[in-house]
């Protein structure tokens, strides 16, 4: 072979050739990437409702861990009561049939505490004292959301209560209904517990 065969056969590729390797290599690339980021949103979106859904089984929690002290008092022989209550626990009545505020208080011997939960502006708020007494006129004021309420809101908080009698004991069930979504409603997330109220006398 003379040199100027050799340097016939030694050039590189074509522009076409560089061409279409370049766009079969960004077309594997764009699958890749479409992969990836269809992966990344579905965790995403999944983390979201987990997230909600967490959110709202926490609340639930507290509520219900709360309720259960709920008319506790070491310093009589009888159940605290708060001012205005009939029982340990006030559900404020509404129109509606079904309430959306809950408060009661217990007593450690030591000092008298008063809790509450109710739906105000998309918000489930929480107010505790142990200074000041809270009556139910009073019950459904003040304190502060629960939830993160820049990225939750509170879309329902029903309480319902049924009387339980057994002898000369009174107690209830009281069911409650927490709906919270996101601020967008792109994710969502409905609970709901019932809780069987102490009678500590």
């Amino acid at each position: 072979m003379t040199i100027a065969n050799a340097h016939r056969y030694s050039y590189g590729f074509s522009i076409i050739e560089l061409l279409v390797a370049s766009f079969i290599s960004l077309m594997v690339l764009a699958v890749v990437t479409g992969v990836f980021i269809s992966g990344f949103n579905s965790f995403s979106q999944r983390s979201l409702q987990l997230m909600v859904a967490q959110d709202a089984n926490d609340a639930l929690k507290i509520l219900k861990e709360d309720i259960l002290r709920a008319g506790y008092n070491s310093s009589t022989n009888s159940s605290f009561v708060i001012s205005g209550a009939a029982s340990t626990v006030y559900i404020k009545p509404s129109s509606s049939g079904n309430s959306n505020c809950i408060a009661y208080g217990y007593n450690d011997g030591k000092k008298e505490y008063f809790r509450s939960y109710y739906l105000k502006d998309n918000k489930l708020n929480f107010y505790a004292t142990k200074d000041e007494v809270i009556t139910t006129s009073t019950a459904c004021e003040g304190g502060k959301s629960v939830l993160d309420n820049k990225q939750l809101k509170v879309t329902k908080f029903e309480l319902t209560e049924k009387k339980l009698t057994v002898g000369s004991v009174n107690s209830k069930y009281i069911t409650i209904n927490l709906e919270i979504a996101t601020r967008d409603d792109a994710i969502s997330a409905a609970k709901t517990i019932t809780v069987k109220t102490r009678n500590w006398t």
